[in-house]
């Protein structure tokens, strides 16, 4: 019986759309059937992780995980995908919910930098992704040491992902995202991780540069295939 990758998206809705076009790209196929089969739940009405974790709002956007994920199980679904950095703070809570596995985004990235023998790195993600401290726990992890942009940068990240998930131009934002990624680099960290995934559709393929959501999907591939 083939395998059914399930997707639990929606987080932002412009990133399921890419991450769903990505997992096109990175499967050859001489015929259409040969593309392996996918079940996508996008659920943007998921309360925003963020707000939560950093104390803003106290509406749990867990309850909302849980659902989906119980719901792509209920559908046949053989492992699950989350194409959303932040959200894997609740992941712990979310893998007990069911009994099928989901991939884990920082775990495969942490892994990935490992292997291309990166030793530093500088986490560019969300407020939320920051403060809960998973992915620096998957650096660690492999003994790779994580820094993270300075307050004025982060700021203007925040800004950037926000204007995508609402769907704004970000052309129309005073700064972009090569240059901050430029910057970065500049400083003498091994390698830019671009975790979250509205970071990972804004940027152009950029060595030391890592986009988490191309590391899902990648990782989504072998474990259906």
């Amino acid at each position: 019986m083939k395998k059914l990758l399930g997707i639990i998206g929606g987080m932002g809705t412009q990133v399921t759309a890419c991450f769903y076009e990505m997992l096109h790209g990175l499967q050859t196929v001489t015929a259409e059937q040969e593309y392996f089969d996918i079940l996508l739940y996008s659920i943007p009405t998921t309360p925003d992780r963020t707000a939560y974790i950093t104390g803003q709002s106290s509406d749990s956007p867990l309850e909302s995980l849980i659902h989906a994920a119980r719901t792509l199980e209920s559908a046949g679904a053989s492992c699950i995908a989350l194409p959303c950095v932040t959200s894997h703070y609740f992941y712990t809570d979310l893998v007990k919910s069911i009994k099928i596995p989901i991939l884990n985004m920082l775990d495969e990235t942490a892994c990935y930098a490992a292997g291309c023998g990166i030793k530093s790195v500088c986490l560019m993600a969300t407020d939320g992704t920051v403060k809960g401290g998973a992915f620096h726990l998957a650096f660690a992890a492999h003994g790779i040491k994580v820094s993270v942009p300075p307050k004025k940068t982060q700021a203007d990240l925040m800004a950037l992902i926000y204007a995508v998930k609402r769907g704004v131009s970000i052309s129309e934002l005073p700064f972009t995202l090569e240059s901050i990624v430029s910057e970065t680099l500049k400083s003498g960290t091994g390698a830019v991780v671009l975790g979250c995934t509205e970071l990972c559709i804004n940027t152009k393929e950029t060595p030391n540069v890592i986009n988490t959501l191309e590391v899902l999907a990648k990782a989504s591939i072998k474990a259906v295939v």
